[in-house]
């Protein structure tokens, strides 16, 4: 296969080398001999005498031929070691070398390096064999490469570039680079190098391997079109059989050059636009590059098409919701601040917020599909109802928001409130004898009036739906200051609340849970907060206020406290403490589980048994991590109560599906059992409580009348302020020895 370019520099080192020390050891042996003569005939000696100087210039002849074999050995080893690494390099680098030989007027393929093997996966025999390299270049780029032997040949260096099949099958672009020898024009000497390691300009290399995304060209001093492969003359509509008449700016139009020359210059990336076949106009991306006498232009034109669609894709999935179709809060977002900006002195803009009343419901009773589907009926309806200068958006769910612009009249604002109320007054068909009447609380603000920015709009919107959905009905709220100061209240709150943490300005309440005796049979735990300025805040008064950590922080600080009170509260008269605490969803998770198992104890020593509340909100849609989690906590001797049953929706599948031991029905309930339909309810909740072997405790009697009532319901436990008030321990200590 022939030597590689480094062993024959490796050889011609070492035979110089060894010529150098031959031509010493001559002149030296030549001298030492004649010395040696000249002694002779000068000085008289005997036989012995001449005996011994024959026998001494012998050895030093053998010993003179020892050391410049030695030094000749020496000379060839550092040319050898100095070259290793590079002979090392060149067989396992990611450059392939090659030489071809001239032979009857052509060139043939004379060594081929042998890391050919793991590149391209030809071995080096495959290689040399002939025509192997014109077999494996593409079909379309065969007529761009048949002129580099007469251009190297020309020029003495020529560099191209074009497909290559690999062994694998896959074509790869290549980097050719020829140069012929310094002293033989016989030889030439090139190397192939993967084209993916000179495009680092490019971003997705995938894109590379896709062929019809790139095309070559080559261009004149004049940047005249000389030869272009096919990809290139798709990319641009080129179709003449002689492309030199075309220059490169006919078909493309640089976006980012400020460069009126004709002539495009080397190494700058250009985001260009160029016409295809079908006269679309689209965007790719160009680079010049020269080879070293910068004699020879060449062309790299990138389709970034695929790019661009992929980039709109993305575009969509940031600003778009992908139920309605509609654009979502980011959109909205801009289009707020864009619509701020743009605004007339005279004109004002409204931003509304809208949610579908007790959509949760649908969801519930019909599945999550027909819920979608109301959706995309309900923003079909409302887009219907919009004006031109209005627009709609959907942040998420039935979260829908509108943006009205240009408004002159401050009455624009409630007619179109309107519309979109009386747009759902018609009921919402989803299948074919599947109708369903939705309605829609809406909560409005106007720029310059309410805010100034497009936060301060979204946020009193926001909080102008809030109070629209505390009504019972469906309602219109547009925003005043009120609720600003409501808002302002409330972060304030959450400050403080983190400060009360640090400042322990908490404590625990207890109130007596009585039999129909009023006899005490076990105590409700309920948070407090100590506030300096309010006094005494009641936990349903800032609970809604945390976030989940300051939640659990609360929680975890509550448990303890009342683990440290059991030896104070008073015992039943059973001799027991049933304990009622009231938990978060939030703190409910493996964690909590491992710590009350811990604590169990402290309650076995205590004769006491704790009892966790939860909210029914809670309990809507819970996840599988909860289910487990109340699980666990009833096999480990704890019981569940349902606190405020009746609040929320009051779904008889908690009953069925969680291991609950009481409910606690919830005190609107209990003031309106003078009401003969509320009466018959709360006695149908009960008797049916009663016959599932669930107890059920009257929360909230205010009045010896609702007591009556309630006995007569046959509750199992009282709970108010009538029988006794929430007091702090030491206080309820003293009221029971009184």
């Amino acid at each position: 296969m022939g030597k590689n370019p480094i062993e024959r520099t490796s050889k011609e080192k070492i035979d110089s080398a060894h010529s150098r020390w031959l031509a010493a050891y001559a002149i030296t042996t030549a001298v030492i001999t004649i010395v040696a003569i000249s002694l002779f005939y000068l000085f008289p000696f005997d036989m012995q005498m001449l005996h011994m100087g024959i026998l001494c210039l012998g050895l030093a002849i053998i010993a003179e031929s020892a050391f410049f074999i030695w030094q000749a050995l020496r000379a060839s080893k550092a040319t050898f070691s100095a070259l290793h690494p590079s002979l090392s390099q060149l067989d396992e680098g990611a450059t392939i070398i090659y030489e071809l030989h001239k032979q009857n007027g052509n060139f043939r393929p004379a060594y081929v390096s042998a890391n050919i093997s793991h590149i391209l996966g030809y071995t080096v025999q495959e290689a040399l064999s002939p025509n192997w390299w014109f077999d494996n270049v593409h079909p379309e780029d065969r007529a761009l490469t048949l002129s580099a032997i007469s251009k190297v040949e020309a020029n003495k260096t020529f560099v191209h570039r074009y497909r290559f099949r690999s062994k694998h099958g896959n074509y790869i672009w290549l980097r050719d680079e020829l140069r012929t020898f310094n002293d033989d024009d016989t030889k030439i000497a090139g190397q192939w190098t993967d084209m993916s390691q000179d495009l680092t300009w490019m971003r997705d290399s995938k894109a590379v391997t896709q062929r019809e995304l790139m095309g070559f060209a080559e261009l004149n001093e004049h940047d005249c079109i000389v030869r272009a492969d096919n990809n290139f003359r798709n990319l641009v509509g080129l179709t003449d059989s002689l492309p030199n008449a075309h220059h490169i700016l006919d078909f493309i139009s640089p976006l980012n050059s400020d460069n009126e020359s004709p002539l495009l210059a080397t190494g700058i990336e250009y985001l260009v636009e160029f016409n295809r076949p079908s006269q679309q106009s689209l965007q790719g991306l160009l680079k010049i590059s020269e080879d070293k006498q910068g004699s020879v232009r060449f062309v790299t034109l990138i389709d970034l098409s695929a790019f661009i669609l992929e980039r709109r894709r993305l575009k969509q999935i940031a600003y778009l919701q992908p139920l309605t179709g509609l654009p979502n809060i980011e959109q909205l977002k801009l289009d707020l601040q864009n619509a701020l900006e743009t605004a007339a002195d005279n004109e004002l803009v409204a931003v509304l917020n809208i949610n579908i009343r007790e959509f949760h419901k649908v969801n519930e009773s019909y599945g999550v599909d027909d819920g979608d589907r109301v959706l995309q009926r309900v923003a079909q309806r409302f887009k219907q109802a919009l004006p031109e200068n209005a627009f709609l958006y959907c942040a998420w769910g039935d979260d829908f928001w509108v943006l009205l612009s240009g408004i002159k009249e401050y009455m624009a604002l409630q007619d179109l409130m309107d519309n979109l109320m009386n747009s759902l007054n018609k009921p919402i068909l989803i299948e074919q004898h599947k109708q369903i009447k939705a309605s829609a609380n809406i909560g409005a603000c106007t720029y310059p009036l309410d805010g100034l920015t497009a936060a301060e709009l979204l946020s009193y919107a926001s909080s102008a739906l809030q109070r629209a959905r505390r009504q019972t009905s469906a309602c219109q709220v547009i925003f005043n200051q009120e609720m600003a100061s409501d808002s302002q209240s409330q972060l304030l709150v959450k400050q403080q609340l983190h400060d009360a943490i640090e400042a322990s300005q908490f404590e625990i309440y207890y109130q007596p849970m009585c039999d129909s005796s009023l006899q005490a049979q076990g105590y409700e735990a309920l948070l407090r907060w100590n506030h300096e300025e309010e006094g005494v805040i009641a936990a349903a008064n800032f609970l809604p206020l945390c976030d989940t950590v300051t939640k659990q922080k609360l929680g975890t600080w509550a448990i303890q406290r009342i683990i440290d009170d059991l030896p104070s509260i008073p015992v039943n008269a059973e001799g027991k403490r049933n304990i009622a605490v009231n938990v978060f969803a939030e703190q409910l998770d493996d964690a909590f589980v491992s710590d009350m198992v811990q604590f169990s104890h402290q309650l076995s020593e205590t004769n006491t048994h704790f009892c966790f509340e939860l909210k029914e909100a809670s309990l809507i849609d819970p996840s599988d991590e909860l289910r487990q989690t109340l699980s666990r906590l009833t096999e480990a001797g704890f019981s569940l109560i349902i606190d405020d049953f009746g609040a929320g929706f009051a779904g008889l599948t908690y009953l069925r599906e969680f291991p609950i031991s009481a409910i606690k029905v919830e005190h609107d309930f209990i003031k309106k059992l003078d009401n003969e339909r509320g009466y018959a309810i709360v006695d149908g909740i009960v008797e049916l409580s009663h016959r599932a072997g669930i107890k059920v405790h009257a929360l909230g009697v205010e009045s010896e009348q609702q007591l009556k009532q309630a006995r007569a319901l046959k509750f199992d436990l009282y709970q108010g302020r009538y029988i006794h008030p929430a007091k702090p321990l030491n206080e309820l200590v003293d009221n029971i020895n009184n």
